[in-house]
């Protein structure tokens, strides 16, 4: 009791101030992690929150990732649509979902709960309970685990590892915003990280989704500081090499096990492998395929199966794969960049040079090119030099650069740049007068998200509040009544994500009912969905209820 007490007495010191190692750490637990072997992984406890949606906006607008370690029933119930549909939105995104346990319940604040206190039985519930809303939810088991104030020992840790197969992480530096900190505070803190740039050497951070302190200090531009530093921001997962699921299939269907409170008996699912709609799992890098790829010979080259390529790209026909091809390389695998050379590539309608297998790095920006751009045109607007946006697009051709091809702007070069104006615009089958989003006006993208099944320009674009030719104007090469799962889509400016979707049960079967049912108007559901028929709403089907 007395070395608890200590052990309590400890960590109530540690959290007084920003600190820049774990708790407990020192304690020799070898198995368990605080740092990332390369890289900088900015992590978010103790959501899902109402920020979670704009912290998730923040990464991608950046090109970067981010790890969400969240609870079952801490601030809200996990189940709760709004925060079913965050984690949806994050974990498609290729951001990491992450657990932090169920009910986060503290004999100190009886906002936490201490597994070093804990029975067996109790850190049972604690994992499974939360589990089990993961695979109904996102289809996966999270293999990482943090525990609420980083609260581990000897006994627990290995328990957890032993019976759950759970990686424990803990952090390398702490921004404080929990434990009095200011958003000044907060901001500062990072703002030294992207000061020292990528020399600074790996971290990982802990920031908190219910701390006005963090999120403050994010939405003062902590993420975009970081990476127009030079600063790759990446997963936990990937930071540490490693997978960060347990795959079940896809998201599930809501019913009456939904639920927050009262009993709870353990189900026992099994994994299984999933192809079609399955969201796309985190990506080390994206590579382009050469000519006679197949599956297995990309997962050979990376040290992986052939299925766990097909399971990251599940658009993919494995024995037919186009040259050139973006291709999602999942954990697991050897990490290390594949040499490459250029190779002749099969197109749709042309030959092309390209470099192959090359890594994309994260982009500050994806802009479109204009008519006459070269590499090296397109660096000087930046402040690059062309070998950059060469090594940043290595498909490209620097010389003959199509216009209207989206290009990856990395970082370390200048990010804001003058408007465009209408060009005449060289196509793969004809010339036409359009006007063009270009080298000189970043980014092009919102964000990118990856398609579902049954997605037309309409549909997305109505989840995003805007109409399906905006969609398709961003996204010139799409069929928008044929649309393949996991096909990467830029969201242009001018719109909003939707902010709760609901899959309408029975009773709702016009846009007067939902609009009613979620104190809104029918028009508002109509321009939000614009591919419903108001008066034959089919149940099930998925509707933006909220912008």
């Amino acid at each position: 009791m007395f070395s608890l007490l200590l052990s309590v007495l400890a960590s109530t010191l540690i959290a007084s101030s920003p600190v820049n190692a774990a708790p407990f750490e020192k304690r020799g637990l070898a198995q368990v992690i605080s740092q990332c072997q390369h890289d900088f992984a900015y992590t978010w406890d103790d959501g899902p929150y109402v920020h979670n949606a704009n912290i998730r906006t923040a990464f991608d607008n950046a090109g970067g990732k981010t790890t969400f370690f969240v609870n079952g029933d801490n601030w809200s119930c996990i189940y709760d649509q709004a925060n079913v549909q965050r984690l949806r939105d994050a974990f498609s995104a290729g951001h990491q979902i992450a657990s932090h346990t169920w009910s986060y319940v503290s004999f100190v604040t009886e906002s936490h709960r201490n597994l070093v206190t804990l029975s067996e039985a109790d850190i049972d519930y604690e994992i499974q309970r939360l589990d089990e809303a993961f695979i109904k939810i996102l289809g996966v088991r999270p293999k990482f685990l943090r525990p609420p104030y980083g609260g581990i020992d000897e006994r627990t840790s290995s328990y957890i590892q032993n019976r759950w197969g759970k990686t424990i992480v803990l952090w390398s530096d702490d921004s404080g915003d929990s434990t009095g900190g200011t958003a000044d505070q907060s901001y500062n803190f990072y703002a030294g990280f992207a000061a020292a740039g990528p020399g600074g050497g790996p971290h990982m951070t802990l920031s908190h989704e219910t701390e006005t302190a963090g999120t403050d200090a994010m939405y003062r531009g902590t993420v975009g500081l970081l990476a127009n530093s030079g600063i790759k921001l990446v997963t936990v997962a990937q930071c540490l090499n490693a997978q960060p699921y347990d795959l079940f299939g896809g998201f599930g269907t809501r019913d009456s096990s939904w639920y927050c409170g009262g009993n709870w008996t353990p189900s026992n699912p099994t994994p299984t492998v999933t192809t079609s709609s399955t969201p796309q799992p985190t990506c080390v890098t994206t590579i382009r395929s050469q000519p006679n790829d197949t599956c297995d010979s990309i997962g050979s080259t990376w040290h992986l199966s052939g299925t766990a390529i097909l399971n990251a790209n599940p658009f993919l026909n494995c024995n037919d794969i186009w040259a050139n091809t973006p291709i999602c390389i999942p954990p697991g695998g050897f990490t290390s960049t594949p040499t490459s050379t250029p190779t002749t590539t099969r197109t749709s309608t042309s030959t092309t040079t390209s470099t192959s297998s090359t890594p994309a790095p994260t982009c500050v920006a994806t802009i479109r090119s204009q008519q006459n751009d070269t590499c090296d045109s397109i660096g000087s607007t930046w402040h690059l030099s062309g070998t950059a946006i060469l090594n940043a697009n290595p498909f490209l051709n620097c010389n003959d650069i199509w216009v209207n091809t989206p290009i990856c702007i990395p970082p370390g070069g200048f990010t804001s740049g003058p408007t465009s104006t209408p060009t005449t615009t060289r196509t793969s089958t004809s010339t036409t007068t359009s006007t063009t989003t270009s080298t000189t006006q970043p980014p092009g993208c919102v964000t990118t998200i990856r398609s579902v099944a049954n997605d037309t320009c309409d549909r997305i674009g109505s989840n995003w509040g805007l109409p399906g030719s905006a969609i398709q104007s961003a996204n010139t090469f799409l069929n928008c009544n044929d649309i393949w799962v996991n096909t990467p889509i830029c969201i242009p400016p001018g719109g909003t994500p939707c902010q709760q979707t609901i899959n309408t049960p029975p009773n709702l079967t016009t846009c007067a009912a939902i609009a009613n049912a979620y104190q809104v108007t029918a028009n508002q559901i109509q321009t939000w969905n614009s591919f419903l028929n108001c008066n034959d709403v089919w149940p099930n089907t998925p509707v933006c209820v909220k912008h």
